[in-house]
């Protein structure tokens, strides 16, 4: 159960630092500026083509497909990040 909790921290952490780089990489950003809790939609380079990227960039990063209804649900990064080690689980 122990190492299950630990091996779960760990892809959770290796998930987030993947797509914080590949956020920075999207939002033209130094990726030291992306933090879990911000609000992926207020960094000042965010724009409807920069979503466009990010849903392209969930499916070939990490082979993600979502529906806009759900992907406009998401607030934060971490929701993001949520987002995907759910749907990698299933």
């Amino acid at each position: 159960m122990l190492i299950n909790s630990i091996l779960n921290l760990i892809t959770y952490n290796t998930m987030e630092e993947k797509l914080i780089e590949a956020l920075a990489e999207a939002l033209e950003m130094d990726r030291s500026t992306i933090k879990p809790d911000g609000v992926f939609r207020d960094y000042e380079n965010y724009s409807s083509l920069t979503e466009l990227s990010v849903l392209a960039m969930l499916d070939s990063e990490f082979g993600i497909e979502i529906e806009m209804k759900e992907f406009d649900s998401l607030k934060t990064v971490a929701d993001l990040v949520r987002l995907i080690t759910d749907k990698q689980k299933s």
